[in-house]
């Protein structure tokens, strides 16, 4: 388990932060065609990448991988003996999961702290009658609360804006509260107590930020058309960077910490048009869903290499070897990939293949170690077997073999009625998994 939260990890890591490359790229040219507001949405292209990462891959089974099993077996198989390797990545699994949640939680507790202290800075929040929350300690307006959003204003709000900038004002902390955005924050704002190590992080919430605010700005505008100059200077008398700004990491505040030159000039382009928004929309949808099949599909391309060809023969015959069945399967699966059934017969078996340790591949082994399975060395699988009844494992025989060769498994059925011969032939072979594939139909 330790080794799939690490790999969990680095894989979305590495998702998140090609997406949020893309993003950069692409942020700037869209707003200056399709507008602020529905470049914005591009910004969805970050959590659809990392989720699609989390998706499991498709499984590359070939064949059926139950085994019919005349009779009840109870006696269990004994785990072949070989020699033990070592996992060569477990202390550094174990290091580097350490380090990862230690920072994780120290980045979460400040944050908390953080938000803490700034909520007690605003002293105590009296309401107006038009539902407005008056603090003496801010110096503009601003939006609090992901669940119960309020607006939060300094108690001499009449006397800094003039009742035209008042409107605006109000309508860009609206904007804020309709589109949801200090509820985008705090996601973002978890996102960064999990990826705390990633620098790139720390650019996209400010990046998310600023366009959080063109955004407002685009649709406070659309909405009052003529009210540019006077809502550039509402702009301009907000304190560019307060106290109590720096110190609120949740929330969407209007004395802007964001570039004040990109929003005005943002002020002076002329809005697009219902077409190129739309076609600006259809493009990021596009450019979305693309970005999630790839890192979806990637995973799959980057797990083929440890892909494993099982040949299953099981002989079961009497004890005169008189009456003797057969049984031949194949499958392929990947290292550590357990075989989904969708019905189980009242018997069956199956095996689950593991490579030893490779780089970018560790394996959380404690399992087996629990059981005293020794591990694989780098030339050979370990089979982790199940006999199961009715769904349920019965029994959990183990052998280690080398790649192409053959692991035998005998045992006798209580009281001598069938003898049993299970021959397990894994392997990695490019060539035999080919044309497996092959003779599957390409599957």
């Amino acid at each position: 388990m330790k080794a799939e939260i690490l790999q969990a990890v680095i894989d979305t890591t590495l998702a998140l932060s090609a997406a949020v490359l893309i993003v950069r790229l692409l942020r700037k040219p869209l707003q200056a065609t399709v507008g602020a507001r529905t470049a914005y949405w591009v910004w969805i292209l970050v959590p659809t990448t990392v989720l699609a990462v989390l998706l499991p891959a498709p499984s590359p089974i070939l064949a059926s991988a139950q085994v019919a099993l005349p009779g009840q077996i109870r006696t269990a198989f004994a785990a072949a003996t070989a020699s033990e390797s070592i996992s060569y990545h477990a202390e550094l699994v174990n290091l580097a999961l350490i380090a990862w949640a230690v920072g994780a939680g120290a980045m979460c507790l400040s944050m908390l702290a953080r938000q803490r202290s700034f909520l007690r800075s605003l002293g105590t929040l009296t309401r107006d009658a038009n539902g407005l929350h008056r603090s003496d300690t801010v110096l503009a307006p601003m939006l609090l609360g992901a669940w119960r959003p309020k607006i939060v204003v300094p108690t001499d709000f009449e006397s800094r804006y003039s009742p035209e900038e008042r409107e605006l004002v109000l309508a860009h902390e609206r904007a804020h509260e309709s589109r949801g955005d200090v509820a985008i924050n705090l996601a973002a704002s978890f996102a960064l107590c999990v990826y705390w190590f990633n620098p790139l992080i720390y650019r996209a919430l400010a990046w998310l930020r600023i366009d959080q605010e063109l955004a407002c700005d685009a649709l406070v505008l659309a909405q009052r058309r003529g009210e540019r100059r006077r809502y550039a200077d509402a702009l301009l008398k907000a304190q560019v960077a307060t106290e109590s700004a720096l110190r609120q990491p949740i929330g969407c505040h209007w004395q802007s910490t964001h570039p004040l030159n990109e929003r005005i000039s943002m002020l002076k382009r002329p809005l697009p048009g219902r077409l190129r928004r739309l076609s600006g929309l259809a493009f990021i949808a596009f450019l979305t869903g693309i970005s999630g099949y790839a890192a979806w599909a990637g995973q799959a391309v980057s797990q083929d290499d440890r892909a494993i060809l099982i040949g299953l023969k099981v002989t079961v015959s009497d004890p005169q070897k008189t009456n003797v069945h057969v049984l031949n399967y194949q499958y392929l699966v990947r290292s550590g990939e357990s075989i989904q059934t969708t019905d189980a017969p009242p018997l069956d078996l199956a095996c689950t293949p593991y490579l030893a340790d490779q780089p970018g591949h560790p394996t959380d082994w404690s399992d087996q170690k629990a059981r005293g399975i020794p591990l694989p060395r780098s030339d050979q699988i370990l089979l982790d077997c199940a006999i199961r009844r009715d769904g349920k494992a019965m029994q959990r025989p183990a052998v280690i073999v080398g790649d192409g060769k053959t692991g035998t498994i005998e045992t006798n059925e209580p009281g001598g009625l069938h003898s049993y011969r299970i021959e397990i032939t894994p392997s990695t072979s490019p060539e035999k998994i080919a044309a497996a594939r092959r003779q599957s139909g390409g599957k």
